[in-house]
């Protein structure tokens, strides 16, 4: 079946809906974009979900306004976006405050934004794009031919060193269409129109073919993968010394980390400590099976080593008496995950990720966000003195520690563990 991506509106805000469990690409920016993400998506169709925010994304005016509407509650692995046309053009002045001001001929209005405001409005946006804790790719705005209605012919060489001071400045990436593009000639020759910004089907393929190589770049920088499909380099028994072998329950086979049931392999945590970071494995129970991912992990604590995302076969009689804040991406006996959570069924491949960032902790599964919380918090209080963790003075409030994967006995798989380290701002 064609996976399909639909959007969904909700209290104003704009969200990407998937039928795969695969990585998510947002592409914001303006018309010349929306030509070529259609070819992004189909080059990229078995290895991620490809969208571009809905319409025109316009001038960074309009991003300012709509931004958190476009990346909604969706969880991007990468926005590629770009702003500068719009910008630059010359605009009726009486339609400056619409979403897409009105395109006038040079001399008869003035810039959208002018170039010291586009600068400072770029710096805000870049802010407001890193809190989404996507990876980031700025695209370089392509030329403006001889001929162009409304924009100064190389006028844009000016926004795009602006633009380009601010990825230096916040360490974003940058795909370079305006080189890529090259000069008039070379513009004709690959798909550009004659005297308009926009190119032919062949141009936008062409566009699309370096936008696929930053996506696919940005997607695997500053990820680490903590299991890699050989062996448990990088992981030790809880409580043991580095270089301490798991026990015989953990077993690498063809590319999976496999649980054992009934075999003691022990829990076992990351060599390496993590304060702020996004965590993400894909699981797999036998049926009536019960697992976790702790994090937080410490040693010092071993009663309560740290804070549990549990992985259970909720819809087994075995455990049709659990409270929800027992049950499948649960924070362990201390707070209930959203009741729709979409949890598969054992047997299948589910998607999990956590988030700590300051205080802030998420849990998702399969794509959707359910449960969050902040360390210390009241919830959390109350949640722990309802628990068996009530005697631990300290639980529930943040430490840097390690990830466990813990073994309660039963049968598990992991095909992935990756790991990405995060600003905690």
């Amino acid at each position: 079946m064609k996976k399909r991506v639909v959007w969904a509106a909700a209290c104003g805000i704009a969200t990407a809906v998937f039928a795969a469990d695969l990585p998510r690409v947002l592409i914001i920016g303006d018309s010349i974009s929306i030509g070529y993400t259609p070819h992004v998506k189909a080059a990229l169709s078995n290895r991620m979900e490809v969208v571009h925010a809905p319409g025109n994304s316009a001038a960074t005016v309009t991003g300012l306004k709509r931004l958190e509407q476009w990346i909604g509650s969706t969880p991007w692995q990468v926005i590629h976006f770009n702003f500068g046309l719009h910008d630059m053009k010359t605009i009726d002045p009486a339609t400056t405050d619409s979403d897409m001001a009105k395109l006038v001929p040079v001399g008869k209005g003035r810039p959208w934004v002018p170039l010291d405001q586009y600068e400072a409005n770029l710096r805000l946006l870049v802010r407001r794009l890193k809190k989404s804790g996507a990876a980031l790719v700025w695209c370089a705005t392509t030329p403006v031919p001889e001929g162009a209605v409304g924009r100064t012919p190389g006028g844009e060489v000016a926004y795009n060193a602006a633009a380009l001071r601010v990825m230096r400045d916040e360490k974003v990436a940058v795909n370079d269409l305006w080189s890529f593009v090259g000069p008039p000639d070379k513009r004709l020759a690959m798909g550009g129109r004659p005297k308009d910004v926009h190119y032919t089907d062949a141009g936008s393929r062409a566009l699309a073919g370096e936008v696929v190589k930053a996506v696919e770049v940005a997607l695997k920088a500053g990820w680490i993968e903590l299991f890699d499909g050989r062996s448990l380099a990088g992981w030790r028994p809880y409580g043991k010394p580095s270089g301490t072998p798991a026990g015989e329950g953990w077993q690498v086979e063809g590319g999976l980390l496999h649980k054992r049931p009934g075999i003691r392999g022990g829990d076992i945590i990351t060599e390496r400590i993590f304060n702020d970071f996004e965590l993400e494995w894909e699981w797999r129970l036998a049926k009536d099976a019960n697992n976790g991912v702790k994090y937080c992990v410490t040693e010092k604590r071993p009663g309560a080593p740290g804070y549990e995302y549990q992985m259970l076969d909720d819809s087994s009689p075995r455990f049709q008496n659990l409270p929800a804040k027992s049950l499948t991406a649960s924070f362990y006996e201390v707070l209930a995950p959203a009741a729709d959570k979409p949890l598969k069924p054992a047997g299948e491949w589910n998607l999990s990720r956590v988030v700590v960032r300051g205080e802030r902790v998420e849990h998702w599964l399969n794509g959707r966000n359910v449960l969050e919380y902040t360390f210390g918090s009241e919830a959390v209080k109350a949640g722990v003195a309802d628990s068996k963790f009530k005697k631990y003075p300290d639980f529930g409030s943040k430490c840097p520690g390690h990830i466990m994967l813990t073994d309660h006995q039963d049968e598990a798989w992991y095909r992935r563990i990756s790991l990405r380290e995060l600003n905690g701002k």
